[in-house]
């Protein structure tokens, strides 16, 4: 029989585990680190989600496992290349489309970070709890009418445009690769001229090689005068020394991002976890994008059918 670890297994999905058991052993353990090694070579499928690396020289010397299963699009935690290249199947999200559809939580959590951080929500909260009621000192400003640049305009940047315009913002898109429908958003020609008409430029963008720090000091520079930056992507696509300049410099108004650089080997001493400490203008959450009960229990039944479809292409199930 074939044997299934879940690697990450807290609020995992009865009803996934019960689907997977109709056909295979299925332990849920966690496991991290040199646990990881050991679990490659005694399990058929190993589950995880972001917590854990899988790295070139772990599928080189994986005696057992043949398929890596991992409920996110973003495939930059897992050595896509080497497992293709020793038949380990990677299943995962990536070009879902349809099921996609009905994802929505990162999408939601960049307009919450959009009015967090122009609404002063966690400075006002905090101030709030240090005894004070000073309603003066936190005025914000709206999202109806501003103008914002969507980086990045697959599923989740044309969810987001499309969640903007119903807040009454005018919204703008740059990415070379598609072409997406007008109604969700006007087209930019270029990347500058989309940072030249944002108030709020909102990241979209997968991270890989011809991504990594590419919106760095020139991209910044080419924003707005009191602009706004989220990224809701991956924190690689980022020059992280640029955007904390540009917010020391008082040159964006204020940033949110839900990705760091080097997670999820994370802590205070992390530059913008650092910055975030002492600089309202700052907010950091911890890759909280697509962590919601309704995103989790959704993607691991579907993806448990997705694995259980290759371990019978590999001839693994009964």
């Amino acid at each position: 029989m074939s044997r299934i670890l879940i690697a990450e297994p807290e609020g995992f999905n009865p009803r996934a585990v019960e689907l997977l058991r109709a056909h295979a052993e299925v332990v849920l353990s966690p496991t991290r680190g040199d646990g990881i090694a050991r679990a490659l070579d005694e399990y058929d499928v190993v589950w995880l989600r972001l917590a854990t690396r899988i790295s070139p020289a772990l599928v080189r010397n994986a005696k057992r496992c043949r398929v890596i299963a991992t409920p996110v699009t973003g495939l930059d935690h897992i050595a896509v290349d080497e497992c293709a290249a020793r038949g380990m199947r990677v299943v995962s999200l990536r070009g879902e489309t349809e099921f996609l559809k009905t994802i929505r939580a990162t999408a939601e959590l960049t307009i919450g970070l959009m009015l967090s951080i122009m609404r002063n929500i966690p400075a006002a909260h905090h101030d709030v709890l240090q005894g004070h009621w000073n309603r003066d000192a936190f005025r914000g400003r709206e999202l109806y009418g501003k103008s914002i640049a969507i980086i990045g305009a697959g599923r989740l940047g044309t969810l987001v445009a499309t969640y903007l315009r119903a807040f009454g913002a005018e919204v703008v898109g740059y990415d070379p690769r598609v072409d997406f429908p007008a109604e969700a958003m006007a087209r930019a020609s270029s990347l500058t001229e989309a940072l030249r008409y944002a108030d709020i430029v909102s990241m979209h963008v997968a991270l890989n090689d011809t991504t990594a720090n590419f919106f760095g000091a020139d991209e910044f520079a080419a924003m707005k005068a009191g602009s706004y930056f989220v990224n809701t992507s991956r924190g690689g696509v980022v020059d992280e020394s640029a955007l904390l300049h540009a917010l020391r410099t008082g040159h964006l108004a204020g940033a949110a991002v839900d990705v760091v650089t080097g997670e999820p080997h994370v802590d205070a001493t992390h530059p913008l976890v650092n910055a975030a400490r002492s600089r309202a203008n700052l907010i950091v959450v911890p890759h909280i994008g697509g962590n919601t009960v309704e995103s989790f229990e959704k993607t691991e039944l579907f993806l448990a059918g997705r694995v259980l479809t290759a371990l019978t292409e590999l001839g693994l199930t009964q």
